[in-house]
């Protein structure tokens, strides 16, 4: 039987260089929002803005994976993707919540610290 030449060897589909983006734009979302979530001495209304922001950009991490999941069918590269829009889910979902929690409670702080307007 004659050697395998090159044409029939298989090669290992080379993994797209810009699919690393979305995992560096979620790790920063995620960590981002876990440092505004640590718990503190009290709690601190100036968090909520950024949270905002995070959840807006964890929106779009997300948006960005299923754009990427149809122009990418090899099954590696969907299942890494699949990963990738778990934890920005995850992110976005924990943003919401805490902002949702603290919102109604800085709202009436603020309503306190104010003078009162004359009429």
């Amino acid at each position: 039987m004659p050697p395998v030449t090159g044409s029939r060897t298989q090669t290992r589909p080379r993994f797209p260089f810009h699919l690393v983006f979305i995992p560096l734009m979620t790790l920063a979302a995620a960590g981002a929002s876990w440092w505004y979530m640590r718990p503190g001495p009290a709690i601190d209304c100036n968090k909520l803005a950024p949270l905002t922001i995070l959840a807006t950009l964890a929106a779009f991490i997300i948006a960005s994976c299923f754009r990427q999941m149809a122009r990418h069918s090899e099954s590696a590269n969907l299942w890494f993707l699949v990963i990738w829009l778990v934890i920005a889910a995850a992110t976005l979902f924990a943003d919401f919540r805490y902002v949702r929690r603290y919102r109604g409670i800085c709202d009436s702080l603020q309503q306190q610290v104010q003078p009162l307007k004359p009429q």
